[in-house]
Protein backbone atom coordinates (compact mmCIF):
# COMPACT_ATOMS: atom_id res chain seq x y z
CA UNK A 1 0.00 0.00 0.00
CA UNK A 2 1.38 3.37 -0.99
CA UNK A 3 1.81 6.38 1.24
CA UNK A 4 -0.69 8.40 -0.81
CA UNK A 5 -3.27 5.67 -1.60
CA UNK A 6 -6.02 7.22 0.54
CA UNK A 7 -5.79 10.63 -1.12
CA UNK A 8 -8.28 11.83 -3.71
CA UNK A 9 -8.37 11.76 -6.70
CA UNK A 10 -6.93 8.26 -6.34
CA UNK A 11 -5.76 7.87 -9.95
CA UNK A 12 -3.71 11.07 -9.79
CA UNK A 13 -1.95 10.32 -6.53
CA UNK A 14 -1.12 6.72 -7.49
CA UNK A 15 0.65 7.86 -10.64
CA UNK A 16 2.42 10.66 -8.82
CA UNK A 17 3.67 8.29 -6.11
CA UNK A 18 5.03 5.94 -8.79
CA UNK A 19 6.95 8.89 -10.21
CA UNK A 20 8.56 9.69 -6.86
CA UNK A 21 10.00 6.17 -6.68
CA UNK A 22 12.02 6.65 -9.89
CA UNK A 23 14.87 9.19 -10.08
CA UNK A 24 14.00 11.76 -12.75
CA UNK A 25 16.16 14.83 -12.45
CA UNK A 26 16.79 16.87 -15.58
CA UNK A 27 18.84 14.81 -18.02
CA UNK A 28 17.96 11.58 -16.20
CA UNK A 29 14.45 10.95 -17.53
CA UNK A 30 15.04 7.63 -19.33
CA UNK A 31 13.84 5.53 -16.40
CA UNK A 32 10.62 7.41 -15.83
CA UNK A 33 9.78 7.58 -19.53
CA UNK A 34 10.28 3.81 -19.72
CA UNK A 35 7.87 3.43 -16.81
CA UNK A 36 5.29 5.52 -18.67
CA UNK A 37 5.68 3.39 -21.81
CA UNK A 38 5.04 0.24 -19.79
CA UNK A 39 2.11 1.96 -18.08
CA UNK A 40 0.63 2.84 -21.50
CA UNK A 41 1.23 -0.67 -22.85
CA UNK A 42 -0.62 -2.18 -19.87
CA UNK A 43 -3.65 -0.06 -20.84
CA UNK A 44 -3.22 -0.67 -24.58
CA UNK A 45 -2.69 3.04 -25.17
CA UNK A 46 -0.80 4.15 -28.27
CA UNK A 47 2.38 6.14 -27.67
CA UNK A 48 5.25 7.56 -29.65
CA UNK A 49 8.62 9.05 -28.75
CA UNK A 50 10.55 11.75 -30.59
CA UNK A 51 14.28 12.18 -31.13
CA UNK A 52 14.92 14.15 -27.92
CA UNK A 53 12.97 11.78 -25.64
CA UNK A 54 9.58 13.49 -25.41
CA UNK A 55 6.70 11.03 -25.10
CA UNK A 56 3.18 11.38 -26.54
CA UNK A 57 0.52 9.12 -25.01
CA UNK A 58 -2.88 8.93 -26.71
CA UNK A 59 -5.99 8.38 -24.59
CA UNK A 60 -9.17 7.55 -26.53
CA UNK A 61 -12.34 9.58 -26.03
CA UNK A 62 -15.02 8.42 -23.64
CA UNK A 63 -18.02 6.81 -25.31
CA UNK A 64 -20.07 9.23 -27.38
CA UNK A 65 -17.38 11.92 -27.63
CA UNK A 66 -15.16 10.27 -30.24
CA UNK A 67 -15.80 13.01 -32.81
CA UNK A 68 -14.78 15.89 -30.52
CA UNK A 69 -11.64 17.86 -31.36
CA UNK A 70 -8.54 16.40 -29.67
CA UNK A 71 -6.96 18.22 -26.71
CA UNK A 72 -3.27 18.19 -25.83
CA UNK A 73 -2.40 17.90 -22.13
CA UNK A 74 1.18 18.96 -21.51
CA UNK A 75 3.64 18.70 -18.64
CA UNK A 76 7.33 18.01 -18.09
CA UNK A 77 8.62 14.88 -16.40
CA UNK A 78 11.94 16.17 -15.04
CA UNK A 79 12.35 17.71 -11.61
CA UNK A 80 14.80 20.01 -9.86
CA UNK A 81 17.09 18.01 -7.56
CA UNK A 82 17.74 20.04 -4.39
CA UNK A 83 18.34 18.77 -0.87
CA UNK A 84 19.30 20.13 2.50
CA UNK A 85 23.01 19.78 3.26
CA UNK A 86 22.29 17.40 6.14
CA UNK A 87 20.05 15.15 4.03
CA UNK A 88 21.55 11.91 2.73
CA UNK A 89 19.95 11.34 -0.65
CA UNK A 90 21.28 10.27 -4.04
CA UNK A 91 19.06 11.73 -6.77
CA UNK A 92 20.53 9.24 -9.26
CA UNK A 93 19.37 6.18 -7.29
CA UNK A 94 17.14 6.86 -4.30
CA UNK A 95 13.33 7.19 -4.26
CA UNK A 96 11.92 10.28 -2.61
CA UNK A 97 10.68 9.92 0.96
CA UNK A 98 7.13 11.26 1.03
CA UNK A 99 5.35 12.84 3.99
CA UNK A 100 1.78 14.01 4.55
CA UNK A 101 1.60 17.09 6.75
CA UNK A 102 -2.02 18.09 7.24
CA UNK A 103 -3.37 19.21 3.86
CA UNK A 104 0.03 18.99 2.17
CA UNK A 105 2.30 16.39 0.60
CA UNK A 106 6.01 17.04 0.86
CA UNK A 107 9.32 15.15 0.84
CA UNK A 108 11.83 14.56 3.61
CA UNK A 109 14.70 17.03 3.11
CA UNK A 110 14.50 17.12 -0.71
CA UNK A 111 12.49 18.63 -3.49
CA UNK A 112 9.22 16.80 -4.13
CA UNK A 113 8.90 17.03 -7.91
CA UNK A 114 5.27 18.18 -7.73
CA UNK A 115 6.66 20.70 -10.23
CA UNK A 116 5.61 19.23 -12.63
CA UNK A 117 4.94 15.64 -11.58
CA UNK A 118 1.45 16.38 -10.27
CA UNK A 119 0.48 17.88 -13.64
CA UNK A 120 1.86 14.87 -15.49
CA UNK A 121 -0.08 12.56 -13.16
CA UNK A 122 -3.29 14.49 -13.83
CA UNK A 123 -2.94 14.15 -17.58
CA UNK A 124 -2.30 10.41 -17.48
CA UNK A 125 -4.95 9.77 -14.81
CA UNK A 126 -7.63 10.41 -17.45
CA UNK A 127 -6.96 6.86 -18.63
CA UNK A 128 -7.73 5.44 -15.18
CA UNK A 129 -10.75 7.55 -14.17
CA UNK A 130 -13.89 6.62 -16.15
CA UNK A 131 -15.82 9.37 -14.40
CA UNK A 132 -14.26 12.14 -16.52
CA UNK A 133 -15.97 12.76 -19.87
CA UNK A 134 -13.56 13.89 -22.59
CA UNK A 135 -12.86 13.75 -26.28
CA UNK A 136 -9.62 12.33 -27.73
CA UNK A 137 -6.65 13.33 -25.56
CA UNK A 138 -2.94 13.50 -26.34
CA UNK A 139 -0.64 13.73 -23.31
CA UNK A 140 2.72 15.31 -24.14
CA UNK A 141 5.41 14.46 -21.57
CA UNK A 142 8.44 16.64 -22.23
CA UNK A 143 11.98 16.20 -20.92
CA UNK A 144 14.67 18.57 -19.66
CA UNK A 145 12.41 21.52 -18.94
CA UNK A 146 14.21 22.68 -15.82
CA UNK A 147 17.61 23.04 -17.50
CA UNK A 148 16.38 25.18 -20.38
CA UNK A 149 13.17 23.78 -21.92
CA UNK A 150 15.20 21.78 -24.44
CA UNK A 151 12.60 19.02 -24.63
CA UNK A 152 9.86 21.40 -25.77
CA UNK A 153 12.33 23.07 -28.12
CA UNK A 154 12.87 19.69 -29.78
CA UNK A 155 9.18 19.00 -30.49
CA UNK A 156 8.72 18.99 -34.25
CA UNK A 157 5.70 20.10 -36.25
CA UNK A 158 3.36 17.16 -36.80
CA UNK A 159 4.23 15.31 -33.59
CA UNK A 160 0.72 15.86 -32.22
CA UNK A 161 -2.63 16.61 -33.85
CA UNK A 162 -4.37 18.81 -31.25
CA UNK A 163 -4.87 22.56 -31.65
CA UNK A 164 -6.12 23.12 -28.12
CA UNK A 165 -3.72 22.63 -25.23
CA UNK A 166 -3.95 22.60 -21.44
CA UNK A 167 -0.59 23.10 -19.74
CA UNK A 168 -0.63 21.81 -16.15
CA UNK A 169 2.57 23.48 -14.95
CA UNK A 170 1.09 26.38 -12.95
CA UNK A 171 1.01 26.62 -9.17
CA UNK A 172 -1.92 28.80 -8.01
CA UNK A 173 -5.40 27.31 -7.98
CA UNK A 174 -7.29 30.61 -8.07
CA UNK A 175 -5.77 31.66 -11.38
CA UNK A 176 -5.80 30.75 -15.02
CA UNK A 177 -2.49 31.59 -16.65
CA UNK A 178 -2.50 33.15 -20.10
CA UNK A 179 1.14 34.16 -20.63
CA UNK A 180 4.71 33.61 -19.44
CA UNK A 181 8.15 35.16 -19.56
CA UNK A 182 10.89 34.29 -21.99
CA UNK A 183 14.38 33.57 -20.74
CA UNK A 184 18.05 33.28 -21.54
CA UNK A 185 21.13 32.15 -19.63
CA UNK A 186 24.59 33.62 -19.31
CA UNK A 187 27.64 31.51 -18.42
CA UNK A 188 30.84 33.18 -17.20
CA UNK A 189 34.21 31.46 -16.95
CA UNK A 190 37.16 33.07 -15.18
CA UNK A 191 40.42 31.36 -16.12
CA UNK A 192 42.51 32.36 -13.15
CA UNK A 193 46.10 31.83 -12.10
CA UNK A 194 46.86 29.62 -9.10
CA UNK A 195 49.93 29.96 -6.91
CA UNK A 196 51.33 28.79 -3.61
CA UNK A 197 49.77 30.44 -0.62
CA UNK A 198 51.98 33.25 0.82
CA UNK A 199 54.14 32.55 3.85
CA UNK A 200 52.61 33.61 7.14
CA UNK A 201 49.10 33.07 5.79
CA UNK A 202 46.20 30.94 7.05
CA UNK A 203 43.23 29.29 5.41
CA UNK A 204 39.66 30.05 6.32
CA UNK A 205 36.35 28.57 5.16
CA UNK A 206 33.13 30.58 5.20
CA UNK A 207 29.95 28.53 4.95
CA UNK A 208 26.47 29.99 4.76
CA UNK A 209 23.10 28.25 4.68
CA UNK A 210 19.60 28.19 6.10
CA UNK A 211 18.21 30.39 3.34
CA UNK A 212 14.79 29.63 1.86
CA UNK A 213 15.81 29.70 -1.78
CA UNK A 214 13.01 28.89 -4.18
CA UNK A 215 12.07 29.26 -7.84
CA UNK A 216 14.07 31.98 -9.57
CA UNK A 217 10.98 33.16 -11.43
CA UNK A 218 8.00 32.52 -9.19
CA UNK A 219 9.74 33.56 -5.94
CA UNK A 220 12.11 36.28 -7.16
CA UNK A 221 9.74 39.05 -6.03
CA UNK A 222 9.99 37.75 -2.44
CA UNK A 223 13.53 39.24 -2.29
CA UNK A 224 14.90 36.17 -0.55
CA UNK A 225 18.60 35.98 0.11
CA UNK A 226 20.88 34.68 -2.62
CA UNK A 227 23.61 32.65 -0.92
CA UNK A 228 26.23 33.41 -3.58
CA UNK A 229 25.61 37.13 -3.45
CA UNK A 230 25.62 37.21 0.35
CA UNK A 231 28.87 35.26 0.56
CA UNK A 232 30.47 37.57 -1.98
CA UNK A 233 29.45 40.63 0.03
CA UNK A 234 31.05 39.22 3.17
CA UNK A 235 34.32 38.43 1.35
CA UNK A 236 34.29 41.86 -0.27
CA UNK A 237 33.91 43.45 3.17
CA UNK A 238 36.97 41.54 4.38
CA UNK A 239 38.89 42.53 1.23
CA UNK A 240 38.62 46.16 2.28
CA UNK A 241 40.51 45.30 5.47
CA UNK A 242 43.14 42.86 4.19
CA UNK A 243 44.39 40.79 1.27
CA UNK A 244 41.90 37.99 0.62
CA UNK A 245 42.94 35.27 -1.83
CA UNK A 246 40.35 32.78 -3.05
CA UNK A 247 41.05 29.07 -2.94
CA UNK A 248 37.59 28.14 -4.20
CA UNK A 249 34.02 29.37 -4.11
CA UNK A 250 30.97 27.19 -4.70
CA UNK A 251 27.25 27.70 -4.34
CA UNK A 252 23.88 26.77 -5.82
CA UNK A 253 23.17 23.81 -8.06
CA UNK A 254 20.52 24.97 -10.55
CA UNK A 255 20.48 28.13 -12.64
CA UNK A 256 16.74 28.55 -12.06
CA UNK A 257 16.78 28.07 -8.28
CA UNK A 258 17.65 30.84 -5.84
CA UNK A 259 20.79 29.43 -4.15
CA UNK A 260 20.29 28.53 -0.49
CA UNK A 261 23.84 27.54 0.40
CA UNK A 262 27.37 28.59 -0.57
CA UNK A 263 30.91 28.29 0.77
CA UNK A 264 34.31 29.72 0.05
CA UNK A 265 37.84 28.84 1.08
CA UNK A 266 40.26 31.73 1.25
CA UNK A 267 43.77 32.59 2.37
CA UNK A 268 44.41 35.65 4.55
CA UNK A 269 47.45 37.02 6.43
CA UNK A 270 48.09 34.96 9.55
CA UNK A 271 48.15 38.03 11.74
CA UNK A 272 44.67 38.98 10.55
CA UNK A 273 42.96 35.59 10.84
CA UNK A 274 40.89 36.67 13.81
CA UNK A 275 40.15 40.04 12.20
CA UNK A 276 38.86 38.21 9.09
CA UNK A 277 36.34 36.26 11.18
CA UNK A 278 35.21 39.39 12.99
CA UNK A 279 34.70 41.29 9.74
CA UNK A 280 32.77 38.47 8.07
CA UNK A 281 30.62 37.93 11.17
CA UNK A 282 29.78 41.64 11.35
CA UNK A 283 28.90 41.83 7.65
CA UNK A 284 26.67 38.77 7.74
CA UNK A 285 24.98 39.79 10.99
CA UNK A 286 24.13 43.16 9.45
CA UNK A 287 22.65 41.44 6.38
CA UNK A 288 20.55 39.17 8.60
CA UNK A 289 19.35 41.97 10.84
CA UNK A 290 18.72 44.62 8.20
CA UNK A 291 17.65 42.56 5.18
CA UNK A 292 16.79 38.93 5.90
CA UNK A 293 15.05 38.96 9.28
CA UNK A 294 11.64 38.60 7.60
CA UNK A 295 12.44 36.68 4.41
CA UNK A 296 15.14 34.28 5.68
CA UNK A 297 15.12 34.15 9.48
CA UNK A 298 16.88 30.76 9.42
CA UNK A 299 20.04 32.21 7.81
CA UNK A 300 23.20 30.78 9.43
CA UNK A 301 26.93 30.92 8.77
CA UNK A 302 30.22 29.61 10.07
CA UNK A 303 33.85 30.69 9.75
CA UNK A 304 36.40 27.93 10.36
CA UNK A 305 40.12 27.27 9.90
CA UNK A 306 41.22 25.06 6.95
CA UNK A 307 44.44 24.00 5.28
CA UNK A 308 45.08 25.93 2.07
CA UNK A 309 48.55 25.35 0.55
CA UNK A 310 47.51 26.87 -2.81
CA UNK A 311 45.24 29.71 -3.82
CA UNK A 312 44.39 32.03 -6.69
CA UNK A 313 46.58 35.05 -7.22
CA UNK A 314 45.51 38.23 -5.45
CA UNK A 315 44.60 39.90 -8.75
CA UNK A 316 42.54 36.90 -9.89
CA UNK A 317 40.80 36.75 -6.53
CA UNK A 318 39.86 40.40 -6.61
CA UNK A 319 38.61 40.27 -10.19
CA UNK A 320 36.53 37.14 -9.55
CA UNK A 321 34.93 38.65 -6.46
CA UNK A 322 34.29 41.91 -8.30
CA UNK A 323 32.54 40.03 -11.10
CA UNK A 324 30.37 38.11 -8.64
CA UNK A 325 29.48 41.38 -6.95
CA UNK A 326 28.71 43.20 -10.22
CA UNK A 327 26.49 40.58 -11.87
CA UNK A 328 22.88 41.86 -11.68
CA UNK A 329 20.60 39.80 -9.47
CA UNK A 330 16.94 40.00 -8.50
CA UNK A 331 14.00 41.95 -9.88
CA UNK A 332 15.07 44.58 -12.41
CA UNK A 333 11.65 45.91 -13.52
CA UNK A 334 7.92 45.50 -12.88
CA UNK A 335 5.19 45.30 -15.51
CA UNK A 336 3.21 48.44 -16.32
CA UNK A 337 0.44 46.44 -18.02
CA UNK A 338 -0.20 43.90 -15.25
CA UNK A 339 0.26 45.43 -11.76
CA UNK A 340 2.19 43.20 -9.41
CA UNK A 341 3.79 41.14 -12.19
CA UNK A 342 7.57 41.06 -12.37
CA UNK A 343 8.56 42.10 -15.88
CA UNK A 344 12.29 41.35 -15.81
CA UNK A 345 14.64 39.62 -13.39
CA UNK A 346 17.90 37.74 -13.20
CA UNK A 347 19.23 35.07 -10.85
CA UNK A 348 22.88 34.24 -10.15
CA UNK A 349 22.14 30.57 -9.64
CA UNK A 350 25.47 28.72 -9.64
CA UNK A 351 29.13 29.36 -8.93
CA UNK A 352 31.58 26.46 -9.20
CA UNK A 353 35.36 26.23 -8.89
CA UNK A 354 37.35 23.64 -10.85
CA UNK A 355 41.06 24.02 -10.21
CA UNK A 356 41.78 27.65 -10.98
CA UNK A 357 38.64 28.08 -13.11
CA UNK A 358 35.60 29.74 -11.59
CA UNK A 359 32.34 29.28 -13.50
CA UNK A 360 29.10 31.20 -12.91
CA UNK A 361 25.63 30.77 -14.40
CA UNK A 362 22.80 33.30 -14.46
CA UNK A 363 19.17 32.83 -15.52
CA UNK A 364 17.45 35.96 -16.86
CA UNK A 365 13.73 36.33 -17.58
CA UNK A 366 11.41 38.94 -19.04
CA UNK A 367 7.94 39.20 -20.53
CA UNK A 368 9.31 41.92 -22.84
CA UNK A 369 11.82 40.49 -25.28
CA UNK A 370 13.65 43.81 -25.85
CA UNK A 371 14.12 44.11 -22.08
CA UNK A 372 15.45 40.56 -21.94
CA UNK A 373 17.93 41.40 -24.71
CA UNK A 374 19.08 44.47 -22.77
CA UNK A 375 19.57 42.46 -19.59
CA UNK A 376 21.58 39.80 -21.41
CA UNK A 377 23.72 42.51 -23.04
CA UNK A 378 24.39 43.94 -19.57
CA UNK A 379 25.63 40.54 -18.40
CA UNK A 380 27.88 40.31 -21.44
CA UNK A 381 29.37 43.75 -20.78
CA UNK A 382 30.05 43.01 -17.12
CA UNK A 383 31.71 39.70 -17.98
CA UNK A 384 33.91 41.21 -20.70
CA UNK A 385 35.02 44.02 -18.40
CA UNK A 386 36.19 41.37 -15.93
CA UNK A 387 38.06 39.46 -18.64
CA UNK A 388 35.76 36.45 -18.40
CA UNK A 389 34.76 34.12 -21.20
CA UNK A 390 31.03 34.65 -21.73
CA UNK A 391 28.62 32.20 -23.34
CA UNK A 392 24.96 33.02 -23.90
CA UNK A 393 23.09 30.02 -25.35
CA UNK A 394 19.92 30.52 -27.34
CA UNK A 395 17.02 31.33 -25.04
CA UNK A 396 13.33 30.57 -25.19
CA UNK A 397 10.42 32.85 -26.12
CA UNK A 398 7.63 34.10 -23.94
CA UNK A 399 3.98 33.13 -24.40
CA UNK A 400 1.90 36.15 -25.40
CA UNK A 401 -1.57 36.35 -23.79
CA UNK A 402 -4.63 35.88 -26.03
CA UNK A 403 -7.64 37.08 -24.06
CA UNK A 404 -9.94 36.18 -26.98
CA UNK A 405 -8.97 32.50 -26.78
CA UNK A 406 -11.98 30.14 -27.15
CA UNK A 407 -10.32 27.66 -24.79
CA UNK A 408 -9.84 30.42 -22.21
CA UNK A 409 -13.53 31.31 -22.47
CA UNK A 410 -14.53 27.70 -21.78
CA UNK A 411 -12.10 27.39 -18.87
CA UNK A 412 -13.24 30.67 -17.26
CA UNK A 413 -16.88 29.62 -17.61
CA UNK A 414 -16.28 26.21 -16.06
CA UNK A 415 -14.23 27.73 -13.22
CA UNK A 416 -17.06 30.11 -12.29
CA UNK A 417 -19.68 27.36 -12.48
CA UNK A 418 -17.59 25.07 -10.31
CA UNK A 419 -16.45 27.54 -7.65
CA UNK A 420 -18.92 30.42 -7.79
CA UNK A 421 -16.41 33.13 -8.60
CA UNK A 422 -14.18 34.32 -11.41
CA UNK A 423 -10.64 33.03 -11.73
CA UNK A 424 -7.83 35.54 -11.87
CA UNK A 425 -6.17 35.88 -15.25
CA UNK A 426 -2.42 36.02 -14.78
CA UNK A 427 0.83 35.87 -16.63
CA UNK A 428 3.65 34.04 -14.91
CA UNK A 429 7.22 35.23 -14.44
CA UNK A 430 8.64 31.86 -15.31
CA UNK A 431 9.38 29.83 -18.40
CA UNK A 432 6.49 27.64 -19.46
CA UNK A 433 6.90 25.48 -22.52
CA UNK A 434 3.89 27.14 -24.17
CA UNK A 435 5.95 29.77 -26.00
CA UNK A 436 8.23 27.19 -27.61
CA UNK A 437 5.31 25.03 -28.71
CA UNK A 438 3.50 27.97 -30.33
CA UNK A 439 6.62 28.58 -32.44
CA UNK A 440 6.04 25.19 -34.10
CA UNK A 441 2.23 25.34 -33.86
CA UNK A 442 1.23 29.03 -34.29
CA UNK A 443 -2.50 28.22 -34.16
CA UNK A 444 -2.26 26.37 -30.83
CA UNK A 445 -4.86 27.69 -28.36
CA UNK A 446 -3.48 27.36 -24.80
CA UNK A 447 -4.42 27.84 -21.15
CA UNK A 448 -2.42 26.87 -18.09
CA UNK A 449 -3.57 26.04 -14.58
CA UNK A 450 -2.51 23.87 -11.66
CA UNK A 451 -2.82 23.23 -7.90
CA UNK A 452 -1.17 25.20 -5.13
CA UNK A 453 2.52 24.34 -4.92
CA UNK A 454 4.84 26.22 -2.59
CA UNK A 455 8.63 26.12 -2.27
CA UNK A 456 9.20 24.81 -5.79
CA UNK A 457 12.89 24.16 -6.60
CA UNK A 458 13.72 23.90 -2.89
CA UNK A 459 13.51 21.19 -0.19
CA UNK A 460 10.50 23.10 1.19
CA UNK A 461 8.43 22.16 -1.88
CA UNK A 462 4.95 20.89 -1.11
CA UNK A 463 1.62 20.47 -2.91
CA UNK A 464 -1.80 21.03 -1.34
CA UNK A 465 -4.06 17.98 -1.31
CA UNK A 466 -7.36 19.89 -1.36
CA UNK A 467 -6.04 22.06 -4.18
CA UNK A 468 -5.26 19.00 -6.30
CA UNK A 469 -8.89 17.96 -5.82
CA UNK A 470 -10.04 21.44 -6.86
CA UNK A 471 -7.91 21.54 -10.01
CA UNK A 472 -8.94 18.01 -10.96
CA UNK A 473 -12.55 19.23 -10.85
CA UNK A 474 -11.68 22.20 -13.08
CA UNK A 475 -9.66 19.98 -15.40
CA UNK A 476 -12.51 17.52 -15.83
CA UNK A 477 -15.07 20.27 -16.35
CA UNK A 478 -12.93 22.03 -18.94
CA UNK A 479 -12.35 18.84 -20.92
CA UNK A 480 -16.06 18.14 -20.87
CA UNK A 481 -16.78 21.70 -22.00
CA UNK A 482 -14.37 21.39 -24.91
CA UNK A 483 -15.75 17.99 -25.96
CA UNK A 484 -19.36 19.19 -25.91
CA UNK A 485 -18.56 22.47 -27.62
Amino acid sequence: MGKLDKLQPTAVWRIFEKMTAIPHGSGNETGIQSMFKEWADERELAWQEDEVGNLLVKIPATKGLEKAAPVLIQGHVDMVCEKNSATKHDFEKDPLKLKIEGDWVTADGTTLGADNGIGVAMGLALADDPGVAHGPVEVLLTVDEERGLTGAAGVQAGFFASRKMINLDSEEDEAIFVGCAGGRDTQFTMKNRATRSPKDSVGRKVTIGGLKGGHSGLDIHQHRGNAIKILTRALQAASLEMEVRLVEINGGSMRNAIPREAEAKVVVPKALGRKFKQTVDQALQAILTDELADTDPGFIWKVAAVQAPRCLSLASSQTTLNLLAAIPNGVTSMSNEMPGLVESSTNLGVVKTQGARVEMVCCSRSSVMSSLASLVEQHLAVGLLAGAEVEQPEGYPGWKPNLKSPLLAITRNRYKKAFGKDAELLAIHAGLECGLLTEKYPDLDIVSFGPNITGAHSPDEKVQISSVQKIWKLFAATLQGVAKG
